[in-house]
């Protein structure tokens, strides 16, 4: 929790930005005006902006930008969180208040119910560098997802309504498919009142050329739709990544009856990384399949912690929710392979 004493007031600015010492002086730049103005408008990166800015105010007063390194909701309108680091020392923003734009430049986190939250995002930035995305319990139009997942390295979408523009669910392996290559981390938690798997669509994310870089793959409340068949051919396929499959409560006998000659798969063939877990399985194959995880080395839990770091100012709620971890979504087995 952040300390008060870390809450800064909200910065608003309207109009022509007052600067200390009165206006603007013209500047005798060595070269022309317009590649100064072009370089003003056009920034390389966010680190080369925020010297420009520093060495001359005339670079903010023609291209006025607030670079945060991570901007997250506190309620359930435009208020939003940003901070300069990351994690702490947040400023609490109303989008609609703020009259310059917002690069962000690590991550972004979008809690429970937010109406229109792409929409009041899309519209203030400039430059989206996100590295880690995070999307819990939102409606998402499937254009904004892609744009929003261009850069991110680790993602993490929870129990989230994705669809096309004309209201048709946007399947699985379409989500999939617009994954950057550069993503390592992708942690999925399917609603279990929205379909977006059928027999085919492990058949297509077998043909998928963008996940090659995965190192972890972890899906909640799977459904008993996906194809077993696929599924371990997609374990086999990815043999460096590490995977957690987390099925859902109200999957079939018979599918649990495919689910354990797929575990005794696991077990047999001493293939580490993989964990299935489902109500009322076997406990010591489960066991068995968490002992051969390597989970438990400092770099595996920093992957998996810093998409679980949300931006936390007291008495807001997203301080409460953050991600709330996998260990609530699933049993004490699950837990040892965080």
């Amino acid at each position: 929790m952040v300390a008060p004493s870390k809450l800064l007031p909200t910065p608003v600015f309207y109009g022509k930005r007052p600067w200390p010492g009165g206006p603007s002086i013209r500047q005798n730049w060595l070269l022309p005006d317009n590649i100064i103005y072009y370089i003003a408008k056009n920034p390389s990166s966010s680190k080369v902006y925020q010297k420009h800015v520093q060495i001359c105010k005339f670079f903010f007063e023609k291209n006025p930008i607030i670079t945060v390194a991570a901007l997250g909701t506190c309620e359930k309108c435009t208020k939003y969180l940003i901070s300069q680091n990351g994690h702490d020392r947040c400023i609490k923003i109303d989008l609609n208040m703020l009259s310059t734009k917002i690069w962000i430049t690590r991550n972004l986190f979008v809690y429970k119910h937010i109406e229109n939250f792409a929409e009041n995002i899309l519209s203030k930035i400039i430059r989206f560098e996100v590295l880690t995305l995070a999307i819990v319990n939102n409606d998402i139009i499937f254009d904004d997802l892609k744009f929003l997942v261009s850069s991110a390295k680790k993602v993490k979408l929870q129990e989230n309504s994705v669809k096309y523009k004309n209201g048709t669910i946007v399947m699985f392996d379409k989500i999939l498919e617009c994954l950057p290559t550069n993503c390592e981390l992708f942690c999925f938690y399917f609603r279990t009142d929205v379909p977006m798997v059928n027999a085919s669509t492990m058949k297509k994310i077998l043909k998928l050329q963008n996940l090659q870089n995965l190192k972890i793959f972890r899906m909640f409340l799977c459904p008993d739709t996906l194809s077993i068949e696929d599924l371990s051919a997609f374990i086999k396929k990815f043999e460096n990544a590490k995977i957690f499959l987390r099925f859902a409560s109200n999957i079939s006998e018979e599918y649990k009856e495919q689910l354990d000659s797929l575990i005794d798969e696991i077990i047999e063939s001493d293939v580490p990384k993989r964990v299935i877990e489902y109500d009322g399985q076997d406990e010591e194959k489960l066991q068995i399949m968490i002992s051969r995880c390597s989970y438990v080395h400092e770099d595996d839990e920093d992957e998996v912690e810093e998409i679980d770091d949300g931006l936390d100012v007291e008495n807001e709620p997203v301080a409460d929710d953050k991600f709330e971890s996998d260990e609530t979504e699933s049993n004490a087995g699950s837990t040892s392979v965080q």
